[in-house]
């Protein structure tokens, strides 16, 4: 088993009142389609007066291989993995650990903590396994600033129920708010030389993420997130051109009036 910190998808957290949001530590949206790469959001709220939350570490079921995390301001990243008893074979080759946990720890002072009457979010992009109408549960640890730990571990209907998220099947139609105009390179497309990757909305979005993987990886880019001149462009910018190789692109973007959308796709690098 290894641990170490590691640098993360740049994205805006969100930092709001208590008032809006849920009583427990939760996954949102509660529903993903399954085999898909998208972002769910770990929905952690402050339920104490006294204390701000420090700490949250969050354990990641079975079939999970490859997880980036969004930059938190004044929050450290930490990823634990674990190896794999039995190997899982793919096209690029065997997978021999998965990631186990990750862990989200604040400063304590300012947006490094989650205070009285706030709650956060802490956006995870992944690929979810191909098990259709199956449960997934993600339990979670909430530390706060005078040590108290509360396990969000228990069964549905518990007075601390884990996080869940539910496999279902690919939706048959979409209501898109700012629907996509563009995608480059284009899907199901093979380029010959590629170093960034966008999305492009028919208007602008309020926050947005991107994440392309090859494979069960999540690559990094050099830079990622709304274009900063144009805010109906979401991108990543990598240093160098992609190797050859068949890419997926998974993306996450919310409107104005506060509905999330999310897509992927796929292209080749020859």
């Amino acid at each position: 088993m290894t641990k170490r910190t590691i640098p993360a998808i740049a994205a805006t957290a969100l930092l709001l009142p208590a008032a809006a949001a849920q009583a427990h530590a939760t996954l949102q949206p509660k529903a993903q389609t399954a085999g898909a790469f998208t972002v769910v959001n770990v929905r952690v709220p402050n339920e104490r007066d006294d204390a701000s939350t420090t700490k949250v570490r969050v354990e990641l079921p079975d079939g999970i291989y490859s997880v980036s995390y969004a930059a938190q301001a004044r929050w450290r990243v930490t990823v634990r993995k674990s190896r794999l008893a039995n190997p899982v074979q793919t096209a690029d080759g065997p997978i021999t650990e998965r990631v186990s946990s990750v862990t989200f720890t604040g400063t304590g002072r300012g947006l490094g903590r989650i205070a009285p009457g706030q709650f956060k979010e802490f956006p995870l992009s992944l690929k979810l396994p191909d098990r259709l109408g199956s449960t997934l549960a993600f339990p979670a640890y909430q530390t706060y600033s005078d040590g108290e730990v509360v396990k969000w571990t228990g069964a549905p209907g518990s007075d601390r129920p884990a996080p869940t998220l539910s496999l279902a099947a690919p939706p048959t139609a979409t209501t898109a708010h700012s629907p996509v105009r563009s995608r480059t390179p284009r899907p199901g497309s093979t380029a010959g030389r590629v170093r960034t990757v966008k999305v492009r909305f028919g208007e602008a979005v309020v926050a947005g993420l991107i994440t392309v993987s090859r494979g069960p990886t999540a690559l990094k880019p050099a830079r990622s997130g709304l274009q900063p001149s144009d805010h109906a462009v979401l991108r990543a910018r990598f240093a160098r051109p992609l190797a050859p190789g068949r890419y997926t692109v998974s993306w996450r973007a919310r409107a104005d009036d506060g509905h999330s959308e999310t897509g992927s796709w796929s292209f080749t690098v020859r």
